[in-house]
């Protein structure tokens, strides 16, 4: 693997900002447990919202790193309204072609006839607050219908915010997400992820009042959509053996508003997610100042009202030449093949606490990885074929997903993604 030597010499200087760490420290928890949703292989029972969601389904669904579908939540009435729309913003020349944007290219993207077409939504933003119109006598068929769709979208956003507990994604201020996009034969995405922890984004990490949370389909396909025959499935990669979530307590994405950057593929017991807080309260050595460092923790999954870290602190600003997520994976595989020479100088050695959470880190999105042709280690596959009419879900920051090549027919969606607000820095970080 190929390091820049700045990198590297930014490795051994973070090495030297590690200190020891307690094993535990408390958290707060909350929401109950509920019984597990039927769809994506998990059990069900049955409880609807005013929206005709599934909310025991939902809940558990979402927890667990999995995408959640809903059949018939547009009707014919509204999928034609908007197909509609969108055959007059092609005519407008609006739809352009747009692949999945790696920032890594810059504005060498070579999109072409064969990549989806794209095109933000003209009546997204008015549609947030409720100032879309009201419907009445003076609006066609497929106006009504297209306002119709408006108020269930705000409804739906409304839902969400309470059923998952993200208070904020109410906010209609907030940057919410939202477009149209038409695939055709020969399209299809490669594997991403659509959010990630605001350390891993380098400079601008911190910079956006907002954050995408929830990443939402509906599908508006060619009618009996065939996988075998049009393809065009939304491939996901959820873990095994993530069998410990519970909505509220344990969940893929985040915890307690710190952001999931990776996976512990324990050998013995299940995979936990691990989640990265920013805001950890270090003394420094050298002022004696208390000061926010980077560290790595799991959340017990017997109570639930505990942590363990499994890093030591580290100072993120003096990662120079890649992000966090390209020193954690170096990190990781340092201290896994050299651990005994390090642990032997603590505070100058590993940043892993223990060899065994070295060897069993994995991040979230390994770019590296997969373009060598690797699926997530211990994922399984998942397709979501999207129907027409209904709606697909998952949480933005935990889910790697692909969309597979379209083989034949017109793979048309309206999507987007509900934000919630950047994690503040914590008010009473410098209180005794």
């Amino acid at each position: 693997m190929a390091v820049d030597l700045s990198f590297c010499l930014s490795l051994l200087l973070v090495s030297t900002q590690l200190l020891a760490t307690p094993s535990r420290a408390f958290s707060a928890a909350a929401a109950d447990a509920r019984t597990c949703g039927s769809e994506n292989g998990l059990s069900a029972t049955a409880r609807s919202d005013g929206s005709g969601l599934d909310i025991d389904r939902l809940r558990n669904t979402i927890a667990s790193g999995r995408v959640y579908q809903q059949r018939g939540f547009f009707t014919e009435g509204q999928v034609e309204a908007l197909l509609s729309e969108v055959d007059d913003l092609r005519a407008s020349g609006a739809l352009q072609p747009s692949g999945l944007s790696n920032t890594n290219k810059g504005s060498k993207q070579n999109f072409g006839k064969v990549d989806r077409e794209v095109c933000p939504v003209p009546w997204w933003k008015e549609s947030l607050s409720g100032e879309a119109r009201e419907i009445a006598i003076d609006l066609s068929p497929e106006e009504k219908e297209r306002v119709a769709v408006r108020a269930k979208l705000r409804d739906l956003r409304s839902s969400l915010s309470s059923l998952l507990e993200r208070n904020t994604m109410v906010d209609p201020g907030l940057a919410h997400e939202c477009y149209y996009s038409r695939s055709t034969k020969g399209a299809f995405l490669d594997r991403h992820m659509d959010e990630r922890h605001e350390e891993t984004k380098g400079s601008r990490g911190w910079l956006l009042p907002s954050r995408r949370s929830i990443s939402w389909l509906v599908y508006l396909s060619d009618p009996d959509w065939d996988e075998d025959i049009n393809g065009g499935q939304l491939r996901t990669f959820p873990q095994a053996k993530f069998n410990g979530y519970n909505p509220g307590k344990l969940e893929a994405g985040s915890h307690n508003g710190n952001l999931q950057v990776g996976w512990l593929l324990r050998q013995q017991g299940a995979t936990v997610p691990v989640y990265l807080d920013s805001w950890f309260k270090t003394r420094s050595v050298a002022t004696g100042d208390v000061e926010p460092h980077c560290i790595l923790y799991i959340v017990d999954e017997k109570s639930y009202s505990s942590v363990e870290y499994i890093t030591r602190p580290w100072v993120n600003d003096l990662v120079q030449g890649g992000t966090a997520a390209d020193f954690l994976k170096v990190r990781a595989k340092l201290d896994e093949n050299e651990y005994q020479k390090c642990e032997r100088a603590e505070s100058d050695g590993c940043l892993f606490v223990k060899k065994e959470f070295a060897s069993s880190f994995r991040l979230l999105e390994d770019r590296e990885s997969w373009s060598n042709g690797n699926n997530p280690d211990d994922s399984v596959i998942e397709d979501i074929v999207p129907f027409r009419g209904s709606l697909v879900m998952f949480d933005s920051v935990s889910v790697p997903h692909e969309v597979s090549l379209v083989k034949a027919g017109t793979r048309t969606a309206l999507a987007g993604w509900f934000h919630e607000e950047t994690q503040a820095f914590p008010e009473d970080f410098y209180d005794s």
